[in-house]
């Protein structure tokens, strides 16, 4: 882990998140773009807020993914104009 925070400057939550799902064979869900290309080059599986909030709507434990990545958003959370249109677009296409 030490590895994890000093050599590659991933924050400790993050670090711990990579750490046990490569002890446990889990998914990471992880936001940050470096801790996700760390997570992907060691081989894991690796999803976000968005990809969760997407399987919720498949399995229709919310209505809109659009709709709620659009609340996040308004609430600071960092989503491109291009990912919101492709989310908007999976919903056309389920």
């Amino acid at each position: 882990m030490k590895l994890l925070i000093a050599d590659l400057n991933l924050g400790k939550g993050e670090a711990d998140v990579i750490a046990l799902a490569s002890q446990t064979g889990l998914k990471v869900i992880i936001d940050d773009s470096k801790a996700r290309k760390v997570a992907e080059n060691m081989g894991l599986k690796v999803t976000g807020t968005i990809g969760v909030l997407m399987k919720a709507e498949r399995l229709g434990l919310i209505g809109s993914a659009h709709d709620k990545v659009r609340e996040l958003r308004e609430k600071g959370f960092y989503v491109s104009e291009e990912l919101l249109e492709d989310i908007s677009r999976f919903k056309k296409v389920t």
